[in-house]
């Protein structure tokens, strides 16, 4: 078989918009599979690396074992770009909360993975997520709820910062390069994304292209836009994420926009520190090197 040139490693995080990945990539899989575009199923890659990594024990691949990789991992015939997804290869909730910052221990759990794949063009993605809304949703989510619970109770709110994970990600893989996005945009930078993570052309014919949006727009809403940029195409980004605002505005489904998050002991003020200091960190994150954060020209939260 070819080798892939090129691997994209989505790695999370958890409650944000993986699942639309798998569901924008299977709307779109006759696009992918035109341009030697692989996105093998999650629990097999998932299975296929784990034992990979327990046979090298440490060691680093020689080519033949990455050659082995790629055979397991891609269907016969010529894949030149491999994209994985798996937030849970950066973390189970127990281990996310079991230090004193957020994604605790990230860095040791994604760099062997790099070394897997460290003779192609390889890259990290992460959509990050207002940490209030990231704990709100783990919490609700049920598993590890102790663990979860006991990280709220002990850890300083102005702790809680991606940009402090993120440069443990690049201070260990420095040659990585990384995307990033936050989950607020997602509905409106949507395509953009999908072009980012698939090494698509600007245009390219993308379906699913509403796919973070549908939770957010009443069916009505999300019927009229449909038919609305079927008949009137937007010819740049800025100009289809001027539409969607203006769906958003009249159809928008308040409690989804602005949901109510309610974490044990926290304040509104609590609250507030939290997503200043989220804003902070993005606004900083796109200044570093070796990032491509993918923003709106106009931001949705």
């Amino acid at each position: 078989m070819e080798r892939p040139t090129q691997v994209t490693f989505h790695i999370g995080v958890q409650f944000s918009t993986g699942r639309d990945i798998l569901l924008s990539a299977k709307a779109n899989a006759n696009l992918l599979r035109a341009r030697d575009i692989s996105l093998p199923p999650i629990r097999k890659a998932r299975k296929i690396i784990d034992e990979t990594l327990r046979r090298l024990d440490g060691m680093p691949p020689i080519p033949e074992e990455q050659d082995a990789l790629f055979a397991e991992l891609t269907d016969p015939g010529k894949v030149a770009h491999l994209v994985l997804d798996d937030d849970l290869r950066a973390g189970s909730l127990r281990d996310l909360f079991t230090g004193p910052v957020l994604y605790n221990g990230i860095e040791s759990r994604i760099a062997p993975v790099a070394e897997l794949f460290s003779n192609t063009s390889f890259r990290l993605s992460l959509a990050l997520i207002n940490p209030v809304v990231f704990l709100d949703r783990a919490l609700a989510s049920g598993n590890a709820i102790r663990t979860v619970r006991s990280f709220v109770e002990a850890t300083d709110p102005a702790r809680l910062s991606w940009r402090e994970m993120v440069q443990r990600l690049r201070h260990t893989m420095p040659e990585v390069p990384l995307t990033l996005w936050c989950d607020e945009d997602a509905p409106l930078i949507w395509p953009r994304v999908l072009r980012h993570l698939f090494a698509l052309p600007q245009d390219a014919k993308l379906e699913a292209r509403l796919q973070p949006l549908k939770p957010l727009l009443e069916p009505e809403g999300l019927t009229r836009l449909r038919a609305y940029l079927a008949k009137f195409p937007p010819e740049t980004d800025a100009q289809y994420e001027r539409v969607i605002l203006l769906f958003l505005d009249k159809y928008g489904i308040e409690d989804a926009l602005s949901p109510r998050c309610d974490i044990p002991g926290w304040d509104s003020a609590r609250i507030a520190e939290v997503t200043a200091r989220y804003e902070d960190d993005i606004a900083a994150l796109a200044q570093d090197e070796g990032i491509t954060l993918i923003l709106p020209d106009t931001p949705l939260a």
